[in-house]
């Protein structure tokens, strides 16, 4: 084996090993409301039914949401939503930032415009805006 091959063949190999760790999939266990963000009072994004299947990206810490997409939807679900809940519950936390997640995701949204609103979700006393979608 050349030099040349044994290096596509680890380049492959070390490709193909990080992909399951950027995004696995899973299916929810029931229909679902996905979010706009880890949490009940951010804006509905979209309803899946049950069985669809999603793409995982990451989970917060507690209490256990996950950043998922379905076709063009993407959102967050509470990790007992989803089949492989167990398994979700041990990976790594990941963080959820408004600013960035909206501007990457949400700029089409109606409730888009009321961003700033919600910047300080998470912290003692914030209220979520009267007219945010439940």
């Amino acid at each position: 084996m050349s030099r040349r091959s044994a290096r596509l063949l680890l380049a492959a190999s070390l490709l193909t090993m990080a992909l399951p760790a950027a995004a696995q999939l899973d299916t929810t266990r029931r229909a679902v409301i996905v979010r706009a963000g880890p949490d009940n009072l951010f804006p509905q994004v979209a309803r899946l039914p049950n069985a669809s299947t999603v793409r995982v990206f990451g989970c917060t810490a507690n209490p256990r949401w996950c950043d998922v997409l379905s076709g063009r939807t993407r959102g967050w679900v509470p990790v007992n939503d989803l089949s492989q809940s167990s398994r979700l519950r041990n990976a790594p936390a990941i963080t959820f930032s408004v600013v960035e997640y909206w501007d990457a995701h949400y700029r089409t949204r109606a409730w888009y415009a009321s961003r700033d609103n919600w910047l300080g979700w998470g912290t003692p006393g914030w209220q979520p805006p009267a007219a945010s979608p439940r």
